[in-house]
C-alpha cells in the first residue's frame, strides 16, 4: 500500500529534505524559506509569507549561533580546567564530551609560562586538537591564554581566526 503526498505538501517536503544537505550554516535560510511558504501558502499573501521568512531566518541563525557558541565554551571551560592543574613545562591531555556527541574533541596541551599580575594569574598554552583515536600523530596546535576567574579557569584570549572556530569569527 503506498501513501500519495498531498499535492500542496510537496513542496515543504522539498524543502524539509534540502534542510538535510547544506549542513548547520544554511539551516535558517531552509527554516525561513519553509516559514515563508507556509504562512504565505495559508493567509495567501506574499507580504505575510515574506515577514515570516524573514523572522524565521533570523531566528534560526540566532540559535545555531547560540548552541555553537555553548558548545565552544565547554570546549573552551574543558581546557582551560586542564591547563589551570598544570605548572609551566608540563603536558596534559584534555576532552570534551558533549551531551549530544557530535564534535566530542580531544588533544593535548602544555602550560609555557605564568603571568602574575596584581589583577589575576594567567597561563600561556600551546594545545592541540587532535584527530583520531591514541597514537594518532598530534593535531593543529593553536595557542591561547587562560586566566583566573573567581573560583575556576576561563578562556581569556580572543578567538583565532580559523575555520575550526568558525562560530566565534
Amino acid at each position: 500500500m503506498s501513501r500519495r503526498i498531498a499535492s500542496g505538501a510537496r513542496p515543504l517536503a522539498a524543502v524539509a529534505l534540502l534542510a538535510l544537505v547544506p549542513g548547520c550554516r544554511a539551516v535558517g535560510e531552509v527554516a525561513g524559506v519553509a516559514a515563508g511558504l507556509a504562512s504565505g501558502t495559508a493567509t495567501g499573501s506574499p507580504a505575510v509569507g515574506f515577514a515570516a521568512g524573514v523572522a524565521t531566518n533570523a531566528g534560526v541563525d540566532e540559535l545555531v549561533k547560540w548552541v555553537g557558541r555553548s558548545r565552544q565554551g565547554a570546549e573552551q571551560d574543558a581546557i582551560a580546567a586542564v591547563a589551570g592543574s598544570l605548572v609551566p613545562g608540563q603536558t596534559g591531555a584534555w576532552r570534551i564530551r558533549h551531551t549530544i556527541p557530535i564534535g566530542n574533541e580531544h588533544g593535548r596541551l602544555q602550560v609555557v609560562r605564568v603571568i602574575a599580575s596584581p589583577l589575576t594569574t594567567c597561563k600561556e598554552v600551546v594545545f592541540s586538537v587532535d584527530e583520531g583515536g591514541a597514537g594518532a600523530p598530534l593535531g593543529r596546535l593553536f595557542t591561547t591564554t587562560v586566566c583566573w576567574r573567581g573560583d575556576r579557569w576561563k578562556w581569556a584570549a580572543a578567538e583565532p581566526a580559523v575555520p575550526r572556530w568558525g562560530y566565534l569569527q
